[in-house]
């Protein structure tokens, strides 16, 4: 068998050939059986472009990203007709969420990916640092807290597991694209809102035509200071108009059980096994009668029971418990949808990224900050020992100091 040669006498491998006007080009069969060619001016790496012709990679270059493409089952062909824009659109598309988180995030996507650079690059092209810039100008730029931008990597991740998953790219850019955003996060987690952030939240979900309805758990927590799982699991019997009590004798899980094949809710007594009643201040008891009764008969009617309890006061729009991780996303939502919504106004308050802790947290600030007894504020919180009341009183003391002392004349001002 004659073996092909160049121009130049080298042996050119099997489906490698030079064509008239000394171009080389690599015939080849793609993941999808569709016959396919690639072409370039040189054949090894070493070569020399012809003058006025582009330099590129060789042939030889191309063939070996080609034939690790094939052998990955890479589909490149479909992968370069991707932006950005595109896989998030697609994403969005096939992965069930509530209206109101696919809007949320159909507002990010358009608001600040597809202007953006990184919006418009086909998804082959992103590199891990294309994802840091973008979350750069996002934290230089738009000045975005740390949870606003959390939530962009919440969006963009999964579009890129899902090209990764489709065998349209081999690696997820964004992974490990946070670390410079999430030195705080435990910090913050155990940070109350101040007064001003609370006041701005209340005033936004209460007006907010997306996130209203969550207006009323919201001020259940920020008025009881009940864990999450006290929350989902609260009834309308638990609560006593009468006396202006809440009963905390329950709270509700959402997890495996040990041996079980999936999560599921299931009731336990509250932490520390403690059962414990909390007092209903009257305006928040004002916005609890008011939700009665325009969801009682919903709840009653429901067919939602968990392990004997019924007649829930907080079920999500398909008329079903929630889980933890729908609640704090949602907070996370509302956060970026208020955030980006004041972003123009000059001196307005920023949200901070929080969770449902952090509103049960706050809380207890609250109290504290009101001078409520210690003793007194142990037993509403649930707090096993006072040791943990105390961090956050003597907290709450030393800044009393601090305010205290700024209108007061130095010792030294003599």
């Amino acid at each position: 068998m004659i073996s092909r040669k160049d121009s130049k006498g080298r042996i050119l491998k099997p489906n490698e050939d030079q064509m008239k006007d000394g171009r080389y080009r690599y015939r080849y069969i793609d993941v999808n059986g569709i016959r396919r060619a690639e072409y370039s001016w040189r054949l090894v790496a070493t070569d020399k472009p012809p003058k006025g012709k582009k330099s590129d990679l060789s042939l030889r270059e191309k063939e070996a990203k080609i034939t690790k493409d094939v052998e990955d089952k890479i589909d490149i062909f479909r992968a370069e007709t991707l932006t950005v824009t595109n896989l998030v659109i697609l994403y969005l598309s096939i992965k069930t969420m509530a209206d109101s988180t696919y809007n949320n995030y159909l507002h990010m996507l358009h608001k600040h990916i597809e202007p953006d650079r990184l919006g418009q690059m086909k998804i082959t092209k992103v590199k891990r640092s294309d994802i840091k810039l973008f979350y750069a100008d996002l934290h230089n730029k738009h000045k975005f807290k740390d949870g606003t931008i959390q939530l962009y990597q919440n969006l963009l991740f999964p579009a890129f597991t899902l090209a990764v998953d489709d065998d349209l790219i081999r690696k997820n850019p964004c992974r490990n694209c946070m670390k410079e955003y999430n030195n705080n996060q435990n910090e913050s987690s155990k940070t109350p809102l101040t007064r001003d952030e609370q006041k701005a939240l209340m005033e936004y979900v209460r007006k907010d035509n997306i996130y209203s309805k969550y207006y009323v758990m919201i001020a259940f927590m920020l008025g009881t200071g009940c864990r999450i799982g006290e929350v989902i699991g609260m009834t309308w019997d638990d609560i006593n108009f009468e006396k202006n009590i809440i009963n905390v004798n329950h709270q509700i899980i959402y997890k495996k059980k040990k041996n079980a094949t999936r999560t599921v809710h299931y009731v336990e007594l509250p932490k520390n096994r403690q059962t414990r009643s909390i007092p209903l201040q009257s305006d928040l008891k004002d916005i609890l009668l008011k939700y009665k009764r325009a969801t009682y008969f919903l709840s009653k009617s429901s067919p939602v029971e968990c392990d004997g309890y019924s007649g829930f006061v907080f079920l999500n729009s398909q008329l079903k418990l929630y889980t933890p991780n729908t609640v704090n996303r949602s907070l996370h939502l509302i956060t970026a949808a208020y955030n980006d919504s004041v972003e123009d106004e000059e001196d307005a308050v920023q949200l901070p990224v929080f969770s449902a802790h952090v509103l049960r947290h706050t809380f207890c600030t609250r109290m504290a900050e009101n001078g409520l007894d210690v003793k007194v504020l142990q037993k509403i919180m649930g707090h096993k020992s006072i040791t943990i009341t105390m961090q956050i009183y003597n907290h709450v003391s030393e800044q009393r100091i601090q305010d205290s002392i700024k209108g007061v004349a130095s010792v030294l001002a003599v």
